[in-house]
């Protein structure tokens, strides 16, 4: 029987570390759904539409031709047509815009269908704001990750002043808030918990304690074995992840 397991929660919660780490401690493959807005949104810009114009950015979805390849060890690779752009969407520009196409219904339905069928063959963890309730409802375990908006603030905030950028702790806060509010707001795809799925609170964790709590739960939920795994693998990984955070 093939498993899915879910994580969804706040933006700063550690979602993508943790969903990584989890992926390769139990082998499974890791799907990250974030870049598959970032992916839509970089073909957005290829062809030059107006991204603050809901309609035009729906109308691309016809020329779209995104596939994702999901991997055990690695990045997940992201594919326009033939071209391979897992690094090209990781561009600050992207970043800017990637709030206009993500809330365009009509992008979400694509992706959600592009994710549930990905999803036929199990065998993977996913994380977001929606993979437990719309996305993979009968998902078999679901994990709801979140910490304090103050911690998360934290966090982003430490995280601005290693690159150099000039922002209070006081405005991050404002932010993270504003963006919860937006999230929660969502009629599709808002952040929700789903009614029968874990709670973790991720603010006085590290990664790596919050990933070893969900492989605890799959192996005795659901009688997964964890892998023996290189360290360096974790490191690339949690390297790789600090990167894209830095370059967001």
């Amino acid at each position: 029987m093939s498993n899915i397991i879910t994580i969804d929660g706040p933006s700063g919660a550690g979602k993508s570390t943790i969903a990584r780490i989890t992926a390769m401690r139990l082998g499974l493959a890791y799907l990250d759904t974030g870049a598959m807005y970032r992916a839509v949104t970089l073909h957005c810009m290829r062809a030059g539409v107006k991204l603050d114009d809901p309609k035009a950015v729906s109308a691309t979805l016809k020329g779209l031709d995104l596939r994702v390849e999901l991997t055990f060890d690695g990045p997940m690779k992201v594919f326009l047509g033939s071209e391979e752009v897992t690094g090209k969407i990781r561009t600050q520009e992207v970043t800017r815009n990637i709030h206009y196409v993500a809330d365009v219904m009509e992008v979400r339905n694509h992706l959600v269908e592009m994710q549930r069928k990905i999803g036929e063959n199990g065998d993977l963890v996913t994380e977001g704001r929606d993979q437990g309730t719309l996305v993979f409802p009968r998902a078999s375990l679901k994990i709801y990750m979140f910490a304090t908006p103050e911690v998360r603030a934290r966090r982003r905030h430490n995280e601005l002043k290693q690159r150099g950028v000039d922002a209070s702790y006081e405005e991050v806060l404002e932010d993270v808030s504003k963006r919860d509010y937006l999230d929660m707001g969502r009629e599709l795809g808002g952040l929700r918990k789903a009614l029968d799925a874990v709670e973790l609170d991720t603010s006085s964790l590290s990664p790596d304690e919050v990933a070893e709590s969900i492989v605890k739960l799959a192996k005795a939920r659901l009688k997964m074995q964890t892998r023996k795994i290189d360290k360096s693998a974790l490191e690339r990984a949690r390297d790789q992840i600090e990167r894209r955070s830095q370059e967001s």
